[in-house]
């Protein structure tokens, strides 16, 4: 150890052959370490990967349903569904329903309260049949289910500012004052649509892209056609030019001649 002007210690790295071993097993330990850290992150993304190619659309549903069934149950209502909000359509339709089938409820997003909710941001939660909106209204008279309470919270996305579902309650069991869902089960509602938010965005920005995709899809085969239509017309253009210079070039060559 040297020192140099105020007092500053300067280190000096000389022939000391063990000074020379510390630094170098001190430099090997490092890259072993980014070694090891890389062949780790491999092995996550790996396993990610596999993950990713293991989980079937099927499975998000049976998720869905899981849930479905557990916040009917807990919160004591008679039917739960969950709707997607489909931006092509810009119509809301049912993911999965106490005893209905997929897509068997297609909502405009006006005139609904579901609609309401997934435009809004809001909870909806109503009581008596001057709350009940219109097209409400008419499915009770399509399939006989009165509703005489309801609640309806949005599934907000995780990572962007948009609302690609909503989860609604019908009727609260055992409401014999007509009170309808509390405030309590609105927040565990709303808790487990934070927890349902990545599922439903992956199934509400799926379908945009099959609709892209769709779109491109058309357009590329559409292109595809333009292209061969253009082809054969040049070449009815170019073998009618050819056939033209064949017929004239004798009489240009007469011309010439003269």
């Amino acid at each position: 150890m040297k020192e140099e002007g105020n007092h500053v210690p300067r280190v000096v790295w000389g022939n000391d052959r063990s000074t020379r071993i510390h630094a170098e097993d001190h430099m090997e330990g490092k890259m072993f370490k980014k070694q090891e850290l890389g062949q780790r992150l491999k092995q996550l993304i790996a396993w990610q990967e596999c993950i990713n190619k293991s989980w079937h659309p099927t499975q998000n549903r049976e998720l869905l349903e899981f849930f479905m069934e557990m916040l009917a149950s807990a919160l004591h209502a008679e039917r739960c569904s969950i709707f997607i909000h489909d931006p092509v359509t810009d119509g809301v339709w049912l993911k999965c329903g106490t005893g209905l089938e997929e897509r068997a409820i297609v909502i405009p997003k006006t005139g609904s309260n579901v609609g309401k909710v997934i435009a809004t941001g809001r909870y909806v939660s109503i009581t008596t049949d001057e709350e009940k909106s219109s097209f409400a209204k008419k499915v009770e008279v399509l399939t006989g289910f009165v509703t005489r309470s309801m609640l309806c919270v949005p599934i907000k996305s995780p990572n962007r500012d948009e609302i690609p579902g909503a989860i609604q309650l019908l009727n609260k069991i055992g409401d014999t004052e007509g009170k309808g869902f509390t405030d309590a089960d609105r927040i565990v509602l709303e808790k487990a649509a934070r927890h349902l938010g990545m599922v439903i965005e992956n199934i509400y920005l799926g379908q945009e892209f099959v609709e892209i995709t769709g779109k491109l899809t058309g357009r590329i085969d559409v292109a595809e056609w333009i292209i061969k239509l253009w082809i054969g017309f040049m070449g009815v253009v170019i073998a009618v030019a050819f056939g033209i210079i064949i017929y004239f070039t004798p009489h240009i060559f007469n011309i010439l001649q003269r």
